[in-house]
């Protein structure tokens, strides 16, 4: 089958190559999925392999590689303003909502609609954690995202599973199901330390380990949280899960707010990465992370929006600026 070449053209080209260069007027051009050349659009002029391109006039607009939203939930959107500034809103607010009004449908339009939005706004690749995520993958890919669907679970039980084993079943069912999709894939991603058991956040690693995804949780976000491991374990919430073998390269910290350098030694040791969701911490005053120390030790850090309900918005551009101003 003969490839289809396509070229943008007349647009301001952010590289984000080693150089940092930039084309303007430039051209990005591409055979069916790979890119094949960039530069300025003098470079254009006259080119035979032009002949048989399907042209996209860019009108000056940016084209840059797509962003990524490292931690959200994209079923929230229901949810978004709602109960904004209630105390311990997690357990007063949200997961009662979850419970009582949350399905299938729900989700499925929840996640279209959060990825229409996502896209407006540059994002093309997500790490989703929710419920009923087989539904959101459909709606993902569906929307032509690249993406992680990430299988909530926690002891308790939540809107879709009442019995966490199931949702661990549920959730590895849906590794293998989407395990040669060319954008999505799946994983169990537990809820956070302490709505999780230890065995249970074993199993969930175990399994993610086993398929090479990633293991994704709330980690060091909550004063509540802080408070229970230091008073029931003396310990930190990141020295625990390094405790039980679940602080590894397939871990996906999500908010390490409350760190101690040597909470930061054990990220860096283990290889674990980190997701900044400084829009969500900073509204709710849960504080900011030290994300200095994180790239001083080289652990790989990078932006989240939080879910809908937590953050208000899934712009990451927002994120940046509320990163560098901060941190500043």
């Amino acid at each position: 089958m003969k490839s289809v070449r396509t070229v943008i053209v007349n647009a301001k080209v952010v590289t984000m190559n080693q150089k940092g260069e930039i084309f303007n007027p430039g051209f990005v051009m591409f055979e069916d999925d790979v890119i094949t050349m960039t530069g300025e659009m003098k470079d254009l002029k006259g080119d035979a392999a032009l002949a048989d391109a399907t042209l996209l006039d860019a009108r000056n607009a940016i084209v840059m590689p797509g962003m990524i939203n490292l931690h959200t939930h994209m079923g929230m959107i229901p949810f978004r303003g709602l109960g904004d500034d209630c105390k311990d809103r997690l357990r007063v607010f949200l997961i009662p909502m979850e419970q009582k009004s949350m399905d299938e449908e729900l989700v499925y339009l929840s996640t279209r609609y959060a990825a229409a939005e996502m896209l407006l706004s540059g994002v093309t690749t997500v790490m989703d954690m929710y419920y009923y995520e087989e539904e959101a993958a459909k709606a993902m890919d569906e929307m032509g995202l690249r993406a992680i669907a990430g299988q909530t679970v926690m002891d308790e039980g939540a809107c879709d599973f009442k019995d966490p084993g199931e949702a661990i079943v549920y959730g590895e069912n849906l590794i293998k199901k989407y395990k040669n999709h060319p954008r999505i894939s799946a994983c169990i991603a537990p809820h956070g330390t302490t709505t999780c058991s230890p065995d249970l956040l074993k199993e969930a690693y175990r399994i993610d380990s086993f398929y090479e995804v990633p293991f994704t949780l709330h980690t060091a976000e909550m004063d509540y949280e802080m408070e229970y491991f230091e008073n029931e374990k003396n310990m930190t919430p990141v020295s625990f899960l390094n405790s039980i073998g679940v602080l590894g390269k397939e871990t996906l910290a999500a908010h390490c707010i409350h760190m101690t350098d040597e909470d930061l030694d054990l990220l860096k040791e283990n290889h674990a990465s980190v997701a900044h969701c400084i829009g969500s911490n900073t509204k709710a005053a849960k504080g900011v992370a030290p994300v200095s120390g994180m790239n001083q030790r080289g652990i790989a850090v990078g932006l989240g929006t939080d879910g809908p309900a937590s953050g208000n918005t899934l712009d990451i551009l927002t994120q940046m600026k509320l990163c560098a101003d901060f941190h500043k």
